[in-house]
């Protein structure tokens, strides 16, 4: 046993007794009897033996307990007398009382100890097999990720590539309408890219377990403004934009939702043909604040719905391979941004035609 706790159980001993000795005492001057006296000691001993370690300490206290019963509470007072009757049976009751509470401590403790062993060993490997199954899942996103990636570039390179070759071989002989044109092709590829270079960068900084998000309260309308404007030269009609008569305040980072409605319109305009017509919807449900960008194209199945979020997802599954560019990782980023909002994104497909993606940010913290 170590010093410091031989020290310790010493001093809980002689406490015990202390305090057992003062209710023993005025136990006696109120019925001036014994009974209560022997049966604080002997209570004071399953104490001792129940919070010290091993039998010593009880079988010591068993001794001083009847010494200073022997001692303080029978004739004559302050003096050790053991040849009046029944201290040799006192002794051997409370001896056995400490043997066998230390018994069954020692038990209790051994049995307690070795309950906390196993619970460490299987919080150890829970957590071992927690961490090896989210490594693995870190190495699936990352895998699906850079599918992602290399589907989602090579198309707007090829484009870009092609468009710029015709402009070098053909460029004199082409008319300035399809000069024009040529060139708008580049443009729209490049606006491709850099909106794909910004969900790299903003994934790149997305950790599920750290991404916090520094909000602000943002006029939810201006927010759709801003986003919208970015695609009302792609489309002839225009977008449509429904927003409530009173303005919306929103705990948000603008850029980041900003980003989340690009990508959806985006999206929209890539899957809705040649007559595109979308409509961005923004109104105050409860305590959140509602987004929708709905459109008229081709819609989706409930099938694709269970896996349009996930990165990697869309080319895993063999989604739309063609010019259209399968849903990349636009939509797998918005989710996260709108998660880490504390918000929720879904989609579905309109009976008519056309799709609906939606999502909702907590309009108070």
């Amino acid at each position: 046993m170590k010093t410091k706790d031989y020290f310790k159980d010493f001093g809980k001993t002689v406490g015990i007794l202390a305090v057992a000795s003062v209710i023993a005492y005025f136990a006696k001057t109120i019925g001036d009897a014994m009974d209560p006296v022997v049966v604080m000691y002997i209570f004071a001993v399953m104490l001792i033996s129940r919070f010290t370690n091993g039998y010593f300490w009880g079988i010591l206290g068993s001794a001083l307990g009847v010494i200073l019963t022997n001692y303080m509470f029978t004739f004559p007072y302050l003096a050790i007398n053991f040849s009046i009757e029944g201290y040799p049976l006192t002794f051997i009751i409370m001896l056995a009382t400490a043997i066998l509470t230390g018994a069954l401590t020692s038990g209790y403790k051994q049995q307690k100890e070795e309950a906390e062993a196993i619970a460490k060993k299987l919080e150890a490997s829970y957590e071992e097999r927690l961490s090896f199954e989210k490594a693995a899942e870190q190495e699936k996103m990352r895998n699906n990720l850079l599918r992602a990636i290399s589907h989602d570039l090579r198309t707007p390179l090829t484009g870009i590539k092609g468009a710029a070759t015709i402009l070098i071989e053909n460029g004199s002989s082409m008319t300035s309408e399809d000069r024009k044109h040529t060139l708008n092709d580049i443009i729209q590829e490049s606006d491709w890219l850099i909106r794909m270079v910004e969900n790299l960068l903003t994934v790149t900084h997305i950790s599920t377990d750290s991404m916090k998000v520094e909000k602000n309260e943002e006029i939810a309308e201006e927010i759709v403004a801003s986003a919208v404007s970015h695609f009302n030269s792609l489309i002839p009609s225009g977008i449509e934009v429904r927003v409530p008569d009173e303005l919306l305040l929103v705990p948000m980072d603008a850029t980041l939702i900003e980003q989340v409605l690009i990508n959806l319109l985006d999206n929209s305009l890539k899957h809705s043909g040649e007559n595109p017509k979308i409509t961005v919807e923004l109104k105050a449900d409860d305590n959140r604040a509602l987004f929708s960008v709905e459109d008229n194209g081709v819609g989706i199945s409930e099938s694709e719905i269970s896996y349009i979020f996930e990165y990697g997802k869309a080319q895993e599954e063999s989604y739309r391979t063609d010019s259209a560019r399968g849903f990349g990782i636009g939509l797998p980023t918005c989710k996260t941004l709108v998660e880490a909002h504390g918000g929720k994104i879904w989609a579905n497909s309109k009976p008519t035609g056309g799709s609906i993606f939606s999502f909702y940010l907590p309009t108070k913290e």
